[in-house]
């Protein structure tokens, strides 16, 4: 995926809930890589008293365990804030739709809240904005992820329940092919799908996948997240070449622009549902490629026995390497033998021979002499 925010909530969320399910006091490699290269600055302040309560990903998750968090998901922001203010205090909140990223507990749980940034004292001087816009802003990076957390009541935790009752991954495929894929400004008209088992984040010439130990079976999910993505590359790409006069379909653009418009919102609305859908039930996404599902059970059973193998080759290289010092030992010996016998060969002819006496000598001076040239 592209957007930097999308990169680092999804791995977030993956990574969270591996170590809820794992209960680990193990501190090491809890976050995800993709939340590594996605942020440069992480903050989580609280809601109340804007205090700083967190500044790592790996804080968080950790802390949220100790307060009996057990799960997390996305949701799009929408469907349980959507009468959220803009602003609020000292905070001036993101209201796009995004993926949310929400932690489930017993006794409370909690929604990870975007900040687009916070507010700042107010310049003191006056200005023309029409010739100065005012300084520009830190805050504005988009490796600069702030975020504060409010507590989830009744009724948005029933609209989470509803949103993850269980997915036919084959519907809504062909719901977003019909709905989102196929209207006029999808340019090129490509339906096609290119089915993968791995989502992955290219970053300074490294590849950074998704799921460190992916199935060999085909996804679904995250094959409609690429495909969403390149739909959404290729009209930017129209749109950009016709800004600049060097787009074929100027005309057209031109008189569809607001329609367009309309179709990139309704684009990304997909793709925020679909990353949130992925996120939380991916597991049951996988298909073989005649499309027919394979069952959760199924991919499960594969990857254990898949980490059965590989434990069981690490075993056996093991006892190779424990194995290893009698040939070296043997090798050894032969090597010592061969020398010893050539060595007691020469001594041999020229105690015996002065011809032999003579080469040897001879061989020596040469080899003397090419030294010294060399100097």
């Amino acid at each position: 995926m592209k957007d930097n925010y999308f990169n680092f909530i999804i791995g977030l969320q993956h990574s969270a809930q591996h170590y809820f399910d794992e209960n680990s006091f193990y501190f090491h490699n809890i976050s995800h890589d993709w939340c590594k290269v996605a942020n440069n600055i992480f903050m989580v302040r609280d809601f109340e008293t804007n205090e700083l309560i967190y500044d790592s990903p790996e804080h968080l998750i950790t802390d949220l365990l100790s307060q009996g968090i057990r799960t997390s998901q996305l949701i799009p922001f929408r469907q349980i804030f959507s009468h959220l203010s803009a602003d609020f205090k000292q905070y001036h909140f993101a209201t796009d739709d995004y993926p949310l990223a929400v932690f489930l507990g017993q006794n409370h749980s909690f929604a990870l809240l975007k900040i687009n940034h916070e507010k700042v004292k107010p310049l003191s001087i006056s200005y023309d904005p029409r010739d100065f816009s005012g300084f520009p802003s830190s805050q504005n990076y988009d490796k600069y992820l702030l975020f504060t957390l409010i507590k989830l009541d009744q009724k948005q935790l029933q609209t989470i329940t509803q949103f993850n009752l269980p997915l036919n991954w084959q519907t809504y495929y062909e719901q977003l092919s019909s709905e989102v894929l196929n209207p006029p400004f999808n340019f090129k008209k490509d339906l096609s799908l290119t089915l993968v088992n791995n989502l992955s984040l290219h970053h300074d010439s490294y590849d950074y996948d998704f799921l460190k130990h992916p199935s060999t079976e085909l996804n679904l999910a995250f094959a409609l997240i690429n495909k969403i993505e390149s739909t959404q590359d290729e009209i930017d790409t129209e749109i950009s070449r016709y800004l600049q006069d060097r787009s074929s379909n100027s005309s057209y653009i031109n008189e569809h622009y607001s329609q367009i418009n309309d179709y990139q919102d309704l684009l990304n609305e997909a793709l925020v549902k679909l990353i949130s859908h992925t996120a939380n039930d991916y597991e049951n996404a996988y298909i073989d490629e005649q499309f027919k599902p394979i069952s959760k059970l199924t991919i499960q059973s594969k990857v254990t026995q898949e980490n059965l193998n590989n434990e069981t080759e690490n075993l056996n290289d093991r006892k190779e390497q424990t194995m290893s010092p009698l040939p070296s030992f043997l090798y050894l010996i032969v090597f010592l033998a061969i020398t010893i016998g050539l060595l007691y060969g020469v001594f041999w002819l020229v105690s015996h021979y002065e011809f032999a006496k003579f080469t040897v000598m001879a061989i020596l001076i040469l080899f003397f002499l090419a030294l010294f040239a060399r100097k």
